[in-house]
């Protein structure tokens, strides 16, 4: 709370300095309009941080190409496109969409296949998700051969236009979503598991965000933001360290407020599954009360976020699971590949990836996520860097 609403105060200083200098009334308050405006405004200023400068050493083929080599290095895997057919890519369902086969490092045999489907079309699906199109398991007619799993990892990133070099730069957020959603896809192409209802990201909803949120931590260090990226002029110029430096630093910026936002969005999800089906629902006034009392940001007049909230469906009720899965991935990122006083640097430590691997990816669901957490990490987890990582 405490921090939550210094950030508030923080925003309100600048919400205030802008109408004395446009001369405009000051309402003392942050309304959800101008919320991220507000703190955009901060961050160039405080971090000296410039979202445009930034999105200029990610251009999505950069990205792909680090990305997919960074998970390869660090999984212990090898990944192959798969070639062009007579009629496009084989099996794809667009010709923008690419195929690979993954092959495991060491015995070089396939273990599972992905597509990436990276660009905006009409009637697609608009948000990024990883879908699993086969779970991994067992061959019921013959217990020696293997079902092998196939995932795609579906985005809505900006395709390359010719003689436009600016027209595919991928912003820090979006680097950071294709991290995240291609840790679902490997947890997915790892998985061991003999039966499909225990494959893959088949585990507690509580902890399915876990590993992919833990890679998520590599965007947030300079020296694999410097890998991943290539100015799209030169692209064997990666991210100056200052500039990375400064990006990393912002990651403290409105934490309190953001991860209050996070509470709204769990205590909303609970709250509506908790009403009894005869009872009459006012969506609108439950999101105004939690985002008042929680966030200290009311609900713009007239809206209703609710209609919006895609994650109503699918989770049920179980939306606070994003921020438990949270606590389990920085604990595992801090204490096994970058811990917070630098003690421990494995970023790029092979052996430690084929741990995480074995021990988080491939067990799917056949292991309670406890168990998995407490094999990984020697102990129990717990949330100490998770308050660490908020400034706690």
């Amino acid at each position: 709370q405490p921090i939550c609403e210094a950030d508030i105060k923080n925003l309100l200083k600048y919400k205030e300095e802008e109408c004395r200098e446009r001369k405009e009334a000051y309402d003392g308050k942050i309304n959800m309009w101008d919320f991220r405006y507000y703190m955009e405004r901060m961050e160039e200023h405080e971090y000296n941080i410039n979202q445009e400068e930034i999105k200029e050493y990610f251009p999505i083929d950069v990205v792909t190409e680090k990305l997919l080599q960074l998970y390869q290095d660090l999984l212990g895997l090898e990944y192959e496109e798969m070639p062009l057919g007579d009629a496009g890519k084989e099996g794809a369902w667009h010709d923008t969409v690419q195929l690979y086969s993954v092959k495991d490092k060491e015995s070089s045999s396939i273990i599972g296949y992905f597509y990436l489907d990276m660009h905006p079309r009409e009637g697609k699906y608009g948000h990024a998700a990883c879908f699993t199109l086969q779970q991994a398991c067992s061959d019921a007619s013959d217990s020696s051969k293997r079902i092998l799993p196939v995932a795609a990892c579906v985005c809505n990133f900006p395709k390359p236009v010719e003689g436009q070099p600016k027209s595919s730069l991928l912003p820090h957020n979006q680097v950071k979503t294709f991290f995240h959603e291609f840790g679902h896809v490997m947890h997915v192409i790892c998985s061991r598991a003999n039966i499909c209802r225990f494959s893959g990201t088949r585990v507690e909803r509580d902890f399915v965000e876990a590993p992919s949120q833990m890679l998520e931590n590599w965007c947030w260090e300079v020296e694999s933001l410097q890998v991943m990226s290539g100015h799209y002029l030169d692209k064997s110029k990666p991210i100056p360290a200052d500039l990375a430096t400064r990006l990393v630093k912002s990651r403290e910026a409105n934490t309190g407020l953001l991860n209050k936002r996070q509470l709204v969005f769990g205590l909303f999800d609970q709250r509506i599954h908790g009403i009894k089906a005869k009872e009459k629902i006012d969506t609108a006034a439950i999101v105004e009360e939690l985002q008042s009392s929680i966030m200290g940001v009311p609900a713009t007049p007239g809206t209703n976020f609710a209609a919006s909230f895609g994650h109503m469906v699918g989770y049920d009720s179980q939306y606070y699971g994003y921020m438990w899965s949270e606590v389990f991935s920085v604990d595992m990122f801090a204490s096994m590949f970058k811990s917070f006083d630098g003690k421990i640097n494995q970023l790029f430590d092979p052996e430690v990836g084929m741990r995480y691997r074995t021990e988080i990816l491939e067990p799917g669901g056949t292991k309670d996520a406890i168990d998995l957490l407490t094999s990984f990490l020697g102990r129990k987890p717990n949330n100490e860097n998770f308050l660490k990582s908020k400034g706690l």
